[in-house]
């Protein structure tokens, strides 16, 4: 791979980096997908804390294999994870992922909110997504693939007419170009900090947190599953993440994946 001003900037400022989580970075000027290649690394055996980062994905996947448009100005970057943990509290971690984009976001004097299960989103816009992939052995996570993927100075003329109406930017919310690593530097941070929650079973404390970064909780909306279409009010969630709806039959149930519609009303 010939070398390039944005990777060796980036593997610079990788040296610089102070947080524990982190251990190493391979970066990529273009690749397919973080995931895939993060995935691969992962089977492989690399270790806890890899981060894979992008300046373009040519093909950037969302959940249930849509495309991730991913031009030049994004952040895309794929973490290898290995908690010791059951795999039903891997939900969790693509909850904390969120907190923590949010958060990052938020810095910058952005109000964003979460939108169970993997969306981030300014002014009822898309900004940020969340990609959960994990492999396991019977209850216990062999690895978890964070993927990341956020507008941060995308020009929205490189999106598509059906994506750029739904999406915005941090650049454009705030009227300027934010400086990529600094971005980089506290979004890994701000992972840090809630993964460590999460290593210390405090899945309460991130279960609070969530809600109060949340525009989901409250809603009429409409679940897509693999095997049903559920519509109801959202009530809660539960200590592994899974969210509770309320039928309109005045049944809870409880969702553990799927594809989630707001129903405005």
């Amino acid at each position: 791979m010939k070398e390039c001003s944005f990777i060796g900037k980036t593997l610079d400022f990788s040296k610089s980096l102070d947080i524990d989580l982190v251990k190493k970075f391979v970066v990529f000027d273009e690749i397919p997908s973080t995931n895939i290649e993060a995935k691969e690394l992962a089977e492989n055996g690399e270790g806890e804390g890899t981060v894979v980062l992008a300046r373009i994905q040519k093909k950037g996947r969302g959940r249930f294999n849509r495309l991730w448009e991913s031009p030049d100005g994004g952040v895309y970057l794929s973490i290898i994870l290995r908690p010791d943990c059951p795999s039903d509290k891997a939900t969790l971690l693509s909850l904390l992922a969120a907190i923590a984009v949010s958060t990052s976001i938020a810095s910058y004097g952005v109000s964003a909110k979460v939108k169970w299960p993997n969306d981030i989103r300014v002014n009822g816009k898309k900004i940020a997504g969340i990609l959960l992939e994990s492999e396991a052995f019977g209850n216990s996570l062999k690895y978890v693939i964070l993927g990341i993927g956020i507008n941060l100075n995308i020009d929205k003329n490189l999106l598509s007419a059906k994506v750029k109406s739904i999406s915005t930017s941090l650049s454009e919310e705030i009227g300027t170009s934010i400086n990529y690593h600094s971005f980089i530097k506290n979004l890994l941070f701000n992972l840090d900090e809630y993964y460590k929650l999460f290593l210390s079973k405090k899945y309460d404390r991130i279960i609070k947190e969530w809600k109060n970064q949340s525009d989901t909780l409250g809603r009429i909306v409409r679940i897509t599953t693999s095997s049903e279409q559920i519509i109801g009010k959202v009530y809660d969630i539960d200590r592994s993440g899974f969210l509770i709806v309320i039928l309109n039959s005045g049944k809870h149930k409880t969702i553990t994946s799927g594809d989630c519609t707001y129903i405005e009303k």
